[in-house]
C-alpha cells in the first residue's frame, strides 16, 4: 500500500492511501478485464489470417501442379529429360511451414498473455476487498481525497490521449498496408489473367510458320504439338512467378497488419477503458464536493465511494 498524506491532526491518512489503491487496482482490473476481450478479437483475427493464407496457398500449389504438368508434357514432346527450371514444390510447402510456425508462436503468445490475466483478475479482486477494508472515512479524510481525485484525473486525461493518439497511427497504417495489398493483389490478378495473352503472338507465328511450310515445303519449323508446348509452358511457368509474387507479397502484408491489427486494439481498449474510469471519478468528484454537515453522512458516503470499486 502507497503511504499516505498527513491529515490535519498530524496523522498519516490511511483513507488516501486506500483510495489511491482502489482507483489503481479497479483500473487495472478494468484493463485486465478490457483485454481478455481484444485477446479474443486478436485470436479470431488471428483465425481469418490463417484461412485466407491456406486459400493464397492452395492457389499456389495449384500453379505449381500446372506448370510441373505442363514442364512434363514439354520433356515428352521434346523428347528430354524434364528441366528444373520452375519454383518446385518442396519451396512453397517450406513457406507454408514458416508461416505457421510464426502463427503458433502468435498464438501461443497471445494464449498464455490470456492465461496470466485471468491470473491477474482474481489476484486483483483479491486485493481490491482488502483495499475497501482499509478505506475509513473521517471529515479530516475527505478534504485530503478531492485533490488526490483532481491529480489522477489529470493524469487520466494524458494517458487517455496517448493511448488514442497510438490507436490512430496504427490504424492508418493498417489502412496503408491494406490499399496497397488491394492495388498489388488486383495488379497482378490483371497480369495472371493476360498472361495467355502476352504469350499468344509466339503461338500465331509459329502457326504461320507451319502453314507456310506445309504449302512450299521450305523451312520445316518445329512441329505444331512442339509449338502449343512451348507456349503451354511459358504461361503456366510466367504464372507460377506471378502467384508466387503475390503469395509472399500477400504473408508479409498480413504479418504487419496483424500486428498493427493488434496495436490498435491496445490503444482503443486503453482508452475507452481509463475514458469510463474517467467520467465515473468525475462524478465522484462532484459527490464527494459536497459539505457534510452531519457525521453520520460519512458511513453512507463511505459506502457510496466504494460502490464505485466493488
Amino acid at each position: 500500500m502507497s503511504q499516505g498524506s498527513l491529515c490535519p491532526c498530524g496523522k498519516h491518512c490511511r483513507a488516501t492511501a486506500a483510495l489511491r489503491d482502489l482507483i489503481d487496482t479497479q483500473n487495472q482490473l478494468c484493463l485486465l478485464a478490457r483485454e481478455e476481450s481484444i485477446i479474443i478479437s486478436i485470436l479470431e483475427h488471428l483465425h481469418h489470417v490463417v484461412s485466407a493464407s491456406q486459400h493464397r496457398f492452395t492457389s499456389w500449389l495449384s500453379a505449381v501442379a500446372a506448370c510441373e504438368t505442363a514442364q512434363a508434357n514439354l520433356a515428352i514432346a521434346q523428347s528430354i529429360s524434364r528441366s528444373r527450371n520452375t519454383t518446385p514444390r518442396w519451396a512453397v510447402e517450406a513457406e507454408q511451414r514458416l508461416f505457421h510456425q510464426w502463427v503458433k508462436k502468435e498464438q501461443h503468445h497471445w494464449e498464455q498473455r490470456l492465461a496470466q490475466i485471468q491470473r491477474g483478475m482474481a489476484t486483483y479482486r483479491a486485493y481490491l476487498q482488502k483495499c475497501a477494508q482499509q478505506f475509513v472515512l473521517t471529515p479530516e479524510c475527505l478534504a485530503l481525497c478531492l485533490p488526490l481525485l483532481d491529480e489522477l484525473l489529470r493524469q487520466l486525461e494524458e494517458r487517455i490521449e496517448q493511448h488514442h493518439l497510438a490507436s490512430i497511427s496504427a490504424h492508418e497504417l493498417f489502412l496503408q498496408f491494406e490499399q496497397r495489398w488491394n492495388y498489388e493483389r488486383d495488379r497482378l490478378d490483371y497480369e495472371i489473367t493476360q498472361v495467355p495473352q502476352a504469350y499468344q503472338a509466339g503461338r500465331n507465328q509459329a502457326q504461320a510458320r507451319w502453314g507456310l511450310y506445309v504449302v512450299t515445303g521450305i523451312g520445316r519449323p518445329v512441329s505444331l504439338t512442339q509449338a502449343n508446348m512451348n507456349y503451354q509452358f511459358m504461361v503456366h511457368n510466367r504464372q507460377l512467378e506471378l502467384y508466387s509474387q503475390q503469395c509472399k507479397l500477400f504473408l508479409t502484408t498480413k504479418v504487419e497488419q496483424f500486428r498493427l491489427y493488434a496495436q490498435q486494439l491496445e490503444g482503443q481498449y486503453k482508452a475507452a477503458v481509463l475514458a469510463a474510469q474517467q467520467e465515473r471519478w468525475q462524478i465522484l468528484h462532484t459527490q464527494l464536493s459536497v459539505e457534510v454537515a452531519d457525521p453520520d453522512q460519512l458511513s453512507s458516503l463511505q459506502a457510496l465511494v466504494l460502490s464505485y470499486f466493488l
